[in-house]
């Protein structure tokens, strides 16, 4: 009697199972909260079913345990397989995040489970207790609702309304929902998704073991996850909670250009959000020779405002991070005044000028190194300047105006050019956003 018994509680589970397997296709079931594990009775044994996942690095197929739990979720799988008497069955199902194009990642995620089958072949005690038609592979390429429902949790920002919309509309395919997604905020939601939530599907690997009950591993202390489920109610964690990163807050710069000609100089810049930064620079070489031949008196002040261009949607990883403050492409407008006296000998210079002018600027900011960055700028607008030419006496001791060479010069092109050093200051940083 109770051998009948548990034969009919193993086939209802296998009905519930298979109709909570077409249930999540069709409806894509999104993010889970808790592990599961269930337990049924095969032959009057004790059977469990125990999930694990396997994470990937972007737009990787082999397996690297030192990324995100891999580590942890390792040991569990091989413990099971060492130490389960008979493995009935496993199912990997994996899966790519969004933001590549489809045919690459339907690729990615049938060679991403193929990965994990070698995996569990490679290190199964007994090939007897697990032959290869035990492991059945199920890809599903681009996890869609998994971002819907990451989003739904945890995204606030001002266009989530608009985001959802997307996610949920059935009448687009894929393609059409990520262009209109990159539409949004000048492109920058789509960067915000891509290295907020995308680690959290893209890789993943969703392993189904059955074998019978034994001695779980002792638990040890994990970060809270995020579980993703599968057909069939697989689940697995996303990558660990992110690490604060720091951020630059100020740009402390000196340009190369006029540090040549001993024009010493210095520029604070201070970023305002994601987008805008202002400038604030001085110039202030003031040198005369003993002889009074030459001389190189040069003070002014300015400031700019400048726009940063929306970065482009790259991924992070070990060897490139996500673009930082006063990084890549900006264009600014700037003003700046004014006065000075340069002289050398009698035949280049002699002249004592006021200047105001203001303009346009393009530039470009690089990292060269972990705590040095590389700026270009050139710059174009109009420039006022009062001038007046001067003659030096045969001694040098006295200037003379020449009333023949003054006037007001109005200029209208290059006003300025900088390559610049540039020291960051970073400090640790949390953005908008994310979970509340």
């Amino acid at each position: 009697m109770r051998k009948i018994l548990c034969i009919a509680v193993m086939m209802l589970c296998a009905v519930v199972i298979a109709m909570a397997q077409d249930f999540s296709v069709r409806t894509h079931t999104g993010i889970m909260r808790e592990e599961r594990k269930d337990t049924v009775c095969i032959d009057g044994a004790s059977v469990i079913t125990e999930r694990f996942a396997i994470h990937y690095r972007w737009d990787e197929i082999e397996i690297d345990t030192s990324y995100l739990d891999n580590a942890r979720q390792m040991e569990h799988i091989l413990h099971y397989l060492e130490s389960s008497p008979r493995i009935d069955s496993i199912t990997i199902y994996s899966w790519a995040s969004p933001e590549g194009p489809l045919k690459h990642n339907v690729w990615l995620s049938q060679e991403r489970g193929k990965t994990a089958k070698r995996l569990l072949l490679q290190h199964s005690p007994d090939s007897t207790r697990l032959p290869a038609d035990k492991i059945k592979l199920s890809p599903l390429a681009e996890n869609w609702p998994g971002l819907y429902e990451l989003v739904e949790e945890n995204y606030f920002r001002h266009d989530r309304d608009k985001v959802l919309k997307i996610l949920q509309d059935q009448s687009i395919g894929d393609e059409t929902r990520k262009w209109r997604l990159k539409q949004l905020d000048d492109g920058y939601t789509w960067n915000f998704l891509w290295r907020r939530y995308m680690p959290q599907l893209r890789a993943a690997t969703w392993v189904c073991v059955w074998a019978p009950v034994i001695d779980p591993l002792p638990a040890v202390d994990a970060p809270k996850t995020l579980l993703q489920s599968a057909p069939g109610g697989l689940v697995t964690p996303p990558p660990a909670p992110a690490q604060p990163r720091k951020r630059t807050i100020l740009g402390l710069k000196t340009n190369m250009l006029y540090d040549a000609v001993t024009a010493l100089n210095y520029s604070i810049e201070v970023p305002i959000s994601e987008k805008f930064s202002i400038q604030f620079e001085q110039h202030t070489p003031w040198w005369l020779t003993k002889s009074n031949k030459h001389c190189l008196q040069f003070l002014s002040f300015g400031g700019e405002f400048r726009w940063w261009f929306a970065p482009k949607t790259r991924l992070e990883t070990d060897d490139m991070k996500l673009r930082d403050a006063l990084m890549g492409h900006f264009v600014g407008v700037h003003a700046w005044g004014g006065k000075a006296d340069i002289q050398w000998g009698r035949n280049f210079g002699c002249y004592q000028f006021d200047f105001i002018s203001a303009g346009l600027t393009y530039g470009y900011a690089m990292p060269i190194g972990k705590y040095l960055n590389l700026e270009f700028s050139i710059s174009a607008g109009y420039a006022r300047i009062p001038y007046q030419h001067y003659i030096p006496t045969d001694d040098w001791q006295i200037l003379i105006r020449d009333r023949n060479n003054a006037g007001t010069l109005h200029y209208f092109g290059p006003t300025k050019a900088e390559i610049s050093l540039v020291i960051p200051i970073r400090a640790e940083f949390k953005r908008k956003g994310g979970a509340r």
